[in-house]
């Protein structure tokens, strides 16, 4: 229910003023009035209409403080783009030169037209930037202060890490903003040369700004790993960095773990500091404190290097070579599982790998759930103006199934924000479901969104059908408590029933357009089947009969 979706303090409509509510649902909407979504398809080499031209440069504009002659330009590199795409590949093709040019979002980064280019990157050695790190301090202030996520992950207890996961196609985006946001978390920073090379890392000392270090598990998806693996080894060292800070401490206090500790911090080098700081302001302290009593009292004789070094791993991915967590290709094959928590087995079996100073992705599944057990709280950055959270099925097998693991370890879900950084101006951290539903109704139940699909026939309906269901049935199984019955009722309404009048119904059940209609009704037949969609009768039967008819 709407209800359910605004979430005003916690309270209900039947408990708060309606003043108050006119409020808070005029935010609301506002906030689907700003929110970006693509307009059809993108056709290779097909010209822009007058109106999608209007509608970019609007969209790029209302991001920038721009001159006349600023406007003229990249109006010119807008139009230069469909017939730059075309050049290009022919040149590729010939084996002639491709022009570079600076890739990334237009809208965020209008220096990436014209289209077409050899597009390139930054240099992983820069990342982040300096402005990348300022973003990521900002993103990370009100997570410290404890105005944003779960406030029990601020304590000395057994769930208190915080889950970050690295993606690389984000990280050319934002400069690194993400990696910052983590390493800020740690309260840690990069040190740069005088051209912006990260030559090493600093400690930020405890103060308002920084008022405690939080644990910080990191996952990185494998693309990440191939392009920046260096980042790795300094986010590892990152959080020794923060351990380092309680050393002197945990020594006097913790005499019997002195030598684990030392093997730990030897990664470190000549980056060793030492510190006494408190371990209810130092949660990467007081975890590693206590994780290795515990592993001690089960295995008294480990060897106290390995016990260290192993207590104070905090990045894990996939297998060197290998691709994707795992739970968006067994989510489709929804007859080769019964229970969510085969799901999580998967991810954890896939995710396992632990990376850092002298780590290449050993396997270390008792490691990591250890790790997994102690989230309290999960984080996945968004820099794209152009890609949601449901039009790509990477985002429910990173954060979904980073957050079904968790539950499956420990017992319970963790909070899950996605951090919205696509424009600098207005950074944003929201909670999950909040981010989910409002996707929803501002992309894939508006009409805005669905009729220019329709005029692009087959590729349009594959887009509604093929991949925002399918993805829609990864974020059911990986995050049930957020797709509820009402969200089917209305999927159904709109992509069955036609509730909007688009003629949708006439659209999807013509020509090949079938072939997708049938699988809109065979995932919802299986939601219905594993129980994740209560359906009435009524309901059971039509999308039954209507299935069968399609396919016989």
């Amino acid at each position: 229910s709407m209800d359910e979706e605004l979430q005003v303090r916690g309270a209900g409509f039947d408990e708060i003023d309606d003043d108050f509510l006119l409020h808070e649902v005029g935010h609301y909407l506002t906030n689907f009035q700003e929110t970006f979504m693509p307009l059809g398809l993108h056709v290779f080499g097909r010209d822009w209409s007058a109106d999608g031209l209007d509608t970019m440069m609007n969209s790029i504009l209302d991001n920038t403080d721009s001159s006349e002659a600023q406007r003229q330009a990249i109006y010119q590199k807008l139009q230069m783009s469909p017939a730059a795409e075309i050049e290009a590949l022919l040149n590729g093709l010939n084996g002639r030169f491709i022009s570079p040019g600076k890739g990334n979002d237009p809208i965020r980064t209008p220096d990436a037209l014209p289209t077409g280019r050899n597009f390139y990157a930054l240099d992983g050695s820069l990342l982040p930037t300096r402005v990348g790190f300022d973003i990521g301090q900002q993103l990370a202030a009100p997570v410290l202060a404890g105005e944003k996520g779960n406030i029990e992950g601020h304590e000395v207890g057994d769930r208190n890490k915080q889950g970050v996961i690295l993606w690389a196609s984000d990280s050319v985006r934002d400069e690194g903003a993400m990696i910052a946001f983590g390493m800020k978390l740690l309260g840690v920073r990069p040190i740069w040369n005088s051209r912006g090379i990260i030559k090493g890392l600093e400690r930020l000392p405890l103060n308002e700004e920084q008022p405690q270090r939080l644990d910080v598990l990191f996952t990185t998806s494998g693309l990440f790993r191939d392009l920046y693996g260096e980042h790795l080894v300094l986010l590892d060292k990152a959080s020794l960095l923060a351990l380092d800070a309680s050393r002197d401490l945990i020594i006097r206090d913790y005499p019997a773990l002195a030598v684990a500790l030392n093997a730990a911090l030897e990664a470190l080098g000549e980056w060793q500091q030492g510190g006494d700081e408190a371990l209810d302001k130092n949660l990467v302290a007081a975890n590693w404190v206590n994780e290795a009593i515990q592993r001690l009292a089960q295995q008294p004789d480990i060897d106290p290097a390995q016990l260290g070094r192993e207590t104070s791993l905090r990045v894990f991915g996939i297998a060197p070579g290998a691709y994707g967590a795992g739970i968006n290709r067994l989510v489709e094959r929804s007859a080769a599982w019964e229970d969510r928590s085969e799901l999580a087995d998967v991810f954890i079996k896939r995710m396992a790998h632990a990376y850092g100073s002298g780590l290449q992705g050993e396997s270390q599944p008792d490691l990591f759930k250890q790790q997994l057990a102690g989230v309290s709280q999960t984080f996945l950055g968004r820099a794209s103006n152009l890609y949601g959270l449901m039009d790509n099925n990477d985002a429910f097998d990173y954060l979904g199934g980073f957050n079904l693991a968790v539950e499956t370890v420990s017992g319970q879900q963790p909070g899950s924000a996605v951090i919205n950084h696509s424009n600098n101006d207005n950074l944003r951290i929201d909670d999950l479901p909040q981010v989910l539903l409002g996707e929803l109704r501002a992309r894939y139940l508006n009409p805005q969104w669905i009729k220019p699909l329709m005029n692009e026939g087959y590729a349009g309906a594959r887009t509604m059908g093929s991949e925002f269901i399918e993805y829609l049935w990864g974020w059911q199984v990986t995050s049930p408590e957020i797709i509820t019955d009402q969200v089917w009722e209305e999927v159904k309404a709109v992509y069955v029933d036609d509730s909007l009048q688009l003629g949708l119904d006439e659209f999807l059940g013509d020509g090949h357009q079938q072939h997708v209609q049938t699988n809109i009704l065979a995932v919802m037949l299986v939601a219905i089947d594993k129980g994740f969609w209560d359906a009435d009768l009524d309901t059971q039967k039509q999308l039954a009969e209507q299935f069968a008819a399609n396919i016989i």
